[in-house]
């Protein structure tokens, strides 16, 4: 049947394969009109965009420059300014020359030094004898009070230890024996009351 449509077309004198090419051509021709404006509108924003951020490149390049030179200024101002401390240090306490004599004196004060040093740990180390007296200094505060045994050596301690519980034995004999005549005394004189009936 597309045969016989073009074979129609074609005795009418219309070629259609050359009509489709024409409406292709027009159509594309149709299209780069419409389409140039819309390019050129373009190529004009991106021109400017281009030119802004040129402008903006060479603005950022110089604000680093200035910074970089501000940098450099201030780290010269910084080093500057120690220099003069340190100038002025060396004015207020010049640097003095020391000669072998005061060499000297200093090594001779220094051994001074370490042997009055020496001396005093000496002096802090006691013989035994010396220990002893120090050590065996009696307490007074402990003096009225019986409970605290005061020995030196763990024979003396033994031997007060007994002493004193040997007499708080004795003593709690003495206490239970009183309180025992008074007991029988008191049951004695109760017994006698009641046979006198005095109730």
């Amino acid at each position: 049947m597309k045969g016989d449509k073009e074979t129609m077309l074609k005795m009418k004198g219309v070629n259609c394969k050359a009509e489709a090419a024409k409406a292709r051509k027009n159509a594309a021709e149709a299209d780069r009109i419409s389409r140039e404006p819309r390019e050129k509108e373009d190529q004009k924003w991106k021109e400017a965009e281009v030119s802004k951020s040129r402008a903006a490149k060479k603005r950022e390049e110089e604000a680093e420059k200035r910074a970089e030179t501000a940098a450099r200024k201030k780290e010269a101002r910084r080093l500057a300014e120690q220099e003069e401390k340190d100038h002025e240090r060396t004015l207020k306490n010049p640097v003095k020359k020391v000669t072998e004599a005061e060499l000297q004196h200093q090594k001779e004060e220094q051994q001074a030094a370490i042997l009055e040093e020496t001396k005093r740990k000496q002096r802090r180390i006691a013989g035994e004898k010396e220990y002893k007296e120090m050590i065996l200094v009696p307490n007074t505060n402990r003096r009225n009070n019986d409970s605290i045994i005061d020995a030196n050596t763990i024979e003396e301690a033994i031997a007060q230890m007994t002493l004193k519980e040997n007499n708080e034995h004795h003593e709690k004999k003495l206490i239970a024996t009183q309180q025992g005549k008074k007991g029988n005394s008191l049951m004695r004189s109760l017994a006698r009351d009641m046979k006198n009936d005095v109730w």
